[in-house]
């Protein structure tokens, strides 16, 4: 029987990494035929609706109907239909499933399966050759249809604004003016219709709408290659822009810190706050040798001075393994971090095949059952893990501390990191502060890797979701905060310009909203 649990992810900054492969054209792309593009067409769309339960979650929750989007697009396709015009059909469709787990493989992703994925077996019916179309298509996509602007928009407290101060055609632009619309469209009603053109929307779970901050990415967006945009300063007079397709502005002011993802290179960050009596660590992934320094940072610390609570920031962490935070705690902790999970598989041809299941099987595990007693989904049928998983164990030798453990988190956290902070709902000793991440969070596993038949273009799907403590089907979005923090516009341009250090100590205590949070919960300001 395959191994069925696999708790680590690939973080989802590996997904966002750029290509070092050479720039390609539509010349250098394989001809494909209409039978071959049709029947890669309906192999797509078959194993997406096989495999994946997010697509059923969206359409219950959110909306979003994958099916009727996966119709109308293969619609498109006939005799006259060009490889190029094929390729962006299938990006579209995987868009449509609306998921950061599930889309076409990037280099960074194929390095992987070609370096670790193949080698090892966990990725089958696939071999390196096969990965020769994908770093050509990719290298197509960014060429051909992804555009070069950048505008540093930032969408906070339910708004879109630019970040910093811009040029373009020799007329400069405020800072934090307020986008209305785009191409005469009001702006939350235009990123709502690009469900085929930018993946994963965000959800903003307090306005009910999706968000997408680069969402004049897609070549598409321009009308007659011009992306006309309508901003509102703080005195509330207009700007019109018509930006021309890829056309690039001039930003007036330098930006010094990164607000989003962290990069693979972002280094551990500690502190020890000796006034409060607060030690503080910035985890930039959930990579299990970060969780030994930060335990081996703390012991320094904790032996020689009073610790009256632990800081760990995973602002930006995009995931990684579940054992960072778990070696980074098990000597502070005071009881087992346990969640009773109850994770949802689609029971379909494609699953059963994968996982050497059948209906009397699954019956004759114990932590596998057909039926439970939380809010799942309507469709489609599903068999579903029930079971305890201790995330968080406590040492035999602990430290000398009994104090809370506060987690400071924002919308960029994802995977790993998005376990981590769901596991204060269940947890008097931790305390969430800070953003919803406004992607589907839970418990998630390495996502199938999977191939087209004739065009071997190369993608993944997520195969579970997470119903845990679910009270409605709405709470599978997981990870409410216990104490809501969000930046406004003027702190996110302060935070991105500065030039000190946005986790340094100083900055922290002066500037930071989420830290003051922290400080005035443990009444040390």
């Amino acid at each position: 029987m395959k191994q069925f649990f696999c708790f680590s992810a690939i973080c989802l900054l590996i997904a966002c990494s750029s290509s070092k492969q050479s720039t390609s054209n539509s010349d250098d792309l394989p001809e494909l035929s209409y039978s071959q593009m049709i029947e890669d067409h309906d192999t797509l769309v078959s194993l997406i609706k096989q495999t994946s339960p997010i697509i059923y979650f969206n359409k219950e929750v959110r909306g979003i109907d994958f099916n009727k989007h996966a119709e109308n697009l293969r619609k498109q396709i006939n005799h006259k239909t060009t490889t190029p015009e094929f390729l962006q059909i299938v990006e579209k469709t995987l868009n449509s499933a609306q998921d950061g787990h599930t889309n076409r493989l990037g280099p960074a992703l194929l390095d992987h399966m070609k370096k670790y994925g193949i080698p090892s077996g966990t990725i089958k019916d696939i071999d390196s050759a096969d990965a020769k179309n994908s770093y050509v298509y990719d290298n197509y996509f960014k060429k051909e249809v992804y555009t070069k602007l950048e505008l540093n928009l930032i969408y906070t407290s339910g708004e879109y604004y630019n970040l910093l101060p811009f040029s373009y055609k020799g007329k400069n632009y405020p800072t934090s003016m307020k986008l209305i619309s785009c191409n005469g469209i009001a702006i939350h009603e235009f990123v709502t219709n690009l469900i085929e053109l930018a993946s994963p929307l965000r959800w903003d779970r307090t306005h009910k709408r999706t968000y997408k901050e680069n969402f004049y990415r897609h070549s598409e967006v321009y009308k007659n290659n011009v992306l006309q945009l309508v901003f509102q300063d703080k005195e509330s007079k207009t700007h019109k822009l018509n930006i021309i397709k890829n056309d690039v502005v001039t930003f007036l002011e330098e930006r010094n810190w990164k607000y989003g993802y962290n990069g693979s290179k972002d280094s551990l960050i500690t502190h020890y706050f000796e006034k409060q009596g607060i030690f503080y660590a910035k985890l930039p992934r959930m990579e299990e040798h970060l969780g030994d320094s930060i335990n081996s940072r703390l012991e320094n610390i904790i032996y020689k001075n009073k610790v009256n609570a632990v800081v760990i920031d995973i602002r930006g962490n995009g995931g990684g393994f579940d054992a960072a935070y778990s070696i980074a705690l098990k000597k502070i902790v005071k009881d087992t971090l346990r969640q009773n999970m109850v994770l949802g598989i689609n029971w379909s041809p494609y699953t059963r095949k994968y996982y050497e299941y059948n209906r009397d099987s699954i019956q004759k595990i114990s932590i596998f059952t057909f039926k439970v007693d939380v809010p799942n989904l309507k469709e489609p049928e599903m068999f579903f893990v029930k079971m305890a998983n201790d995330f968080v164990v406590p040492d035999s030798t602990k430290y000398p501390f009994s104090g809370k453990i506060y987690i400071l988190q924002d919308r960029f956290i994802y995977s790993a990191s998005s376990n981590f902070a769901s596991l204060a709902k269940n947890s008097e000793q931790l305390i969430n502060i800070g953003e919803t991440p406004d992607l589907l969070g839970g418990m998630q596993r390495s996502p199938f890797i999977l191939m087209l038949p004739n065009s071997k273009v190369i993608f993944r799907v997520e195969p579970q979701i997470d119903f845990t403590d679910n009270k409605t089907a709405e709470d599978t979005f997981k990870n409410d905060v216990e104490y809501p923090v969000q930046y406004a516009i003027d702190h996110l341009y302060l935070r991105t310009t500065t030039k000190e250090n946005v986790f340094g100590k100083e900055f922290l205590y002066n500037y930071d909203p989420m830290f003051k949070k922290v400080l005035e919960l443990e009444n040390r300001i």
